[in-house]
């Protein structure tokens, strides 16, 4: 293959890399909070705002998104970025008791639930009592979700922060969209290392490109004897 071929294919596989990485960037989950539909350290393909806001994509009911945490879970970082599911739209109205997820009235069925929610032990608010009101059977707790407002809550109930606690979240606080979770975790050192690879990858092929297609003629213009 001659280096302008070579040089043409890297041009395409640059313009591709950078692409990805700017659009569907590939993220990795903290804490165990979604388990066990999402592992500690599994990567993630997501849609990100700039795809979502220029193609008019909007988060659906149950879809996996990323949002800023913006204080609403006050010993995380404000720019940590949360994972949860959606639950309620704009214009759902969501009611919680002990153990069950009401969606405009009507129990939801959520079958990636695999730990039981009990909402009389839950932390409400932060506050190790914020259950309390719930060892009442019949109490029950509701939101109305205003233009722009989504519910998310952790599939992992008995061990999440989500909108049982800080309230529902505003439209402009979602980064991404979940597309995919890949079947690799950030467990060892092989993994990290590929990490940081991929996430490299659009700058090594920005070099390479350069390499290939500018240096030899730049080196030629600037080796060439001066008359």
């Amino acid at each position: 293959m001659t280096r302008k071929a070579v040089s043409r294919v890297l041009f395409v596989l640059m313009i591709v890399a950078t692409l990805f990485s700017v659009l569907t960037p590939l993220e990795s989950v903290r804490g165990q909070s979604m388990a066990p539909t999402l592992k500690s350290g599994q990567w993630l393909l997501v849609a990100n705002y700039r795809l979502l806001r220029h193609t008019g994509l909007k988060p659906k009911q149950s879809d996996i998104v990323t949002f800023a945490n913006a204080d609403k879970v006050p010993y995380l970082p404000p720019r940590r970025q949360l994972v949860k599911r959606v639950i309620g739209m704009p214009g759902d109205l969501i009611g919680i008791n002990q153990t069950k997820v009401y969606r405009n009235s009507r129990p939801l069925k959520e079958p990636y639930v695999k730990h039981p929610m009990d909402n009389a032990k839950y932390q409400y608010d932060g506050r190790p009592d914020g259950g309390q009101p719930f060892t009442d059977p019949s109490y029950q707790r509701s939101s109305y979700l205003r233009g722009g407002e989504y519910f998310v809550m952790g599939d992992n109930r008995p061990n999440s922060a989500d909108s049982r606690w800080f309230g529902p979240i505003d439209r402009t606080q979602i980064t991404g969209v979940v597309l995919a979770k890949l079947p690799i975790r950030r467990t060892g050192p092989a993994q990290n290392a590929l990490w940081v690879l991929i996430h490299f990858l659009p700058m090594l092929l920005v070099v390479a490109w350069f390499l290939t297609a500018c240096w030899p003629d730049l080196r030629t213009m600037l080796t060439r004897p001066r008359e």
